[in-house]
């Protein structure tokens, strides 16, 4: 069991949640950023140290269920998988209206594309992983320092032909953000989109990690859709009819335009970092 934390009080109640689980884990890493050099590096120095088979992750923010641990190791020996995972119950009411926009299946089932890779919500078999590092030097990129690790890691073990299942038992998420911190998570999370955008474009290979616009879906590259792209980030999201409250649906909309911003900013970025070349 990896933890990465930034020191959050948190960090206790999760710790607590783990030592109720139906099946324990047999080692639990709390990985420190004191220097915070992103989840990516601990996480990854978390999976160095680790010693089992198998490998979970939470998050220091994360309170799973009684029987989160058991249910996603039954999942994986069920399906003969590589990787299971779910998603999140948010507490925070901006980001619970944001998360119910979309439903989730109720259906434990195998994942071809989009359901697991939340990395407070995961298990893997910790050979997948070292296959990773072995080939790649790493299991999470650590370029990716902000956001989007944990989709450019699901890609790489697609392409390697993981198999991964989803099991529907959230874990309770103790995140709270202010129409702030969400404009703000938006633009770093725009900015990551565009890394992986640019990382999927120049690997001639067909996979991609979960549906987008901007590079396929049910698992397979196509062309970017820019069109309908760039009408969505800029003009819409159209989907007030979704939310009960006016203001998360406007800063929803907001978060959107900070989203395109960030990919835009981290595209025209890259550009002029190689025209120094």
């Amino acid at each position: 069991m990896v933890i990465p934390t930034l020191g959050r009080e948190t960090l206790a109640l999760c710790q607590a949640a783990l030592a109720k689980q139906t099946r324990p884990p047999d080692e639990v890493l709390v990985i420190l950023d004191r220097d915070r050099r992103g989840a990516a590096w601990a996480r990854n120095e978390g999976i160095r140290q680790a010693t089992g088979d198998l490998i979970a992750l939470a998050d220091d923010d994360g309170i799973p269920p009684p029987d989160w641990l058991e249910r996603l190791m039954g999942a994986l020996d069920r399906h003969d998988a590589d990787v299971a995972g779910g998603t999140f119950q948010e507490t925070d009411p901006l980001l619970d209206a944001i998360r119910r926009r979309n439903s989730v299946s109720t259906d434990e089932q195998l994942d071809r594309g989009g359901l697991v890779g939340n990395t407070g919500n995961i298990l893997f078999r910790r050979e997948c992983l070292m296959q990773c590092e072995r080939e790649d030097g790493y299991v999470f990129n650590p370029l990716f320092t902000g956001a989007g690790e944990d989709w450019e890691l699901i890609w790489r073990l697609r392409k390697r032909g993981a198999k991964m299942v989803y099991v529907p038992n959230p874990v309770t998420h103790l995140r709270r953000a202010t129409g702030l911190q969400h404009l703000r998570h938006a633009f770093h999370r725009g900015a990551a989109i565009a890394m992986l955008f640019r990382v999927m474009r120049a690997d001639p290979g067909g996979v991609v990690p979960q549906d987008s616009l901007l590079w396929g879906e049910g698992g397979k590259k196509t062309r970017p859709r820019w069109l309908k792209a760039l009408c969505l980030k800029i003009l819409g999201p159209f989907e007030w009819h979704k939310f009960r409250r006016k203001r998360h649906f406007w800063l929803f909309w907001l978060g959107e335009k900070c989203q395109a911003a960030g990919f835009l900013w981290e595209m025209c970025k890259r550009g002029a970092d190689r025209s120094s070349w």
